[in-house]
C-alpha cells in the first residue's frame, strides 16, 4: 500500500444523509464540525473541523474563557460539564467568556481531542 497526502485537514469532505445548512454543527464520531455551505442530502460538501467559530450556547449559564465545552445534542448548543449519553466532548474550548444570557460562545475546535459521552 502506498501513502498519499490528501488534504491539510481543517476542512474535510462530508456527505450527510439529511440536508445540512451552512453553519450547522455536526457530530461526526468524536469530531465536531461546522458546515461551510448548505449541503443537500447524500451530496458531498465541506465541514470545518478546526478553527474558531461563534456557535450556539445554552442560555442560563456563564462560560469562562478556557472552559472545556460539550456539545449537547438535546439542546443543540454548547454546555459546560460532562453532558449525558450521546453528547460529544469534541475538543471544543471557549476562547472568550460568555455571559449567562448569551446565546453564542466563541469556540476553538481542535480535531482529534474529543470523545463521545457514554
Amino acid at each position: 500500500m502506498t501513502t498519499k497526502y490528501v488534504q491539510k485537514g481543517e476542512i474535510i469532505d462530508y456527505t450527510p444523509t439529511a440536508a445540512k445548512a451552512s453553519n450547522d454543527v455536526v457530530v461526526l464520531g468524536i469530531l465536531l464540525g461546522v458546515v461551510c455551505a448548505d449541503i443537500a442530502a447524500n451530496a458531498t460538501g465541506s465541514l470545518a473541523i478546526a478553527g474558531v467559530f461563534d456557535l450556539p450556547k445554552k442560555a442560563g449559564a456563564a462560560i469562562a474563557a478556557g472552559a472545556k465545552l460539550t456539545w449537547s445534542v438535546a439542546d443543540g448548543a454548547f454546555i459546560v460539564g460532562a453532558g449525558v449519553s450521546g453528547d460529544t466532548l469534541g475538543g471544543a474550548v471557549a476562547v472568550a467568556a460568555a455571559a449567562s444570557a448569551d446565546t453564542v460562545v466563541r469556540v476553538l475546535l481542535v480535531p482529534g481531542t474529543g470523545s463521545a459521552v457514554a
